[in-house]
C-alpha cells in the first residue's frame, strides 16, 4: 500500500480541520452558556437584516454539508479511503462555516442595542 503526498495532505487537512471545528464548537459553547441573548423581535430593522443574512449563510453551509456527508456516506462503502477523507475535510469545512455563522447570531442577539 502506497501512500501519496496528495494521500498525505489530505489526511493531514482532515486532521487539523477536525482540531480547528472542535476548538469553533468549544467556543459556541462558551459563548451560548455566558451569552444573554435578545428576543429576535427586539432588534433594530439593521440588525434583524443581519441576522437574515447571518441565518441565511448558515443554511447554506448547513445543506452543503449534508450533502458532503451523503457523498461521505457513499464513498464509505463504494470508494477508497482517500476520497472518503478529501470528502470528510469538505464537510468538516461546511461544518466550521456553519459554527462561525452560528457564532456570529449569537453575538448578534448578544449585544446591546444600538452597539456595534
Amino acid at each position: 500500500m502506497k501512500v501519496t503526498l496528495g494521500a498525505v495532505v489530505v489526511y493531514l487537512a482532515l486532521f487539523l480541520l477536525t482540531i480547528y471545528n472542535i476548538r469553533r464548537n468549544y467556543r459556541l459553547v462558551k459563548l451560548r452558556t455566558n451569552a444573554q441573548i435578545r428576543e429576535p423581535e427586539k432588534l433594530s430593522e439593521p440588525e434583524q437584516g443581519q441576522l437574515q443574512r447571518f441565518a441565511q449563510t448558515k443554511r447554506k453551509w448547513s445543506i452543503l454539508g449534508q450533502v458532503m456527508f451523503f457523498i461521505s456516506l457513499f464513498l464509505f462503502f463504494k470508494g477508497t479511503i482517500v476520497e472518503l477523507a478529501f470528502f470528510m475535510d469538505l464537510y468538516t469545512i461546511s461544518m466550521i462555516m456553519v459554527n462561525n455563522s452560528e457564532i456570529e447570531i449569537i453575538k448578534l442577539l448578544g449585544q446591546p442595542a444600538g452597539s456595534h
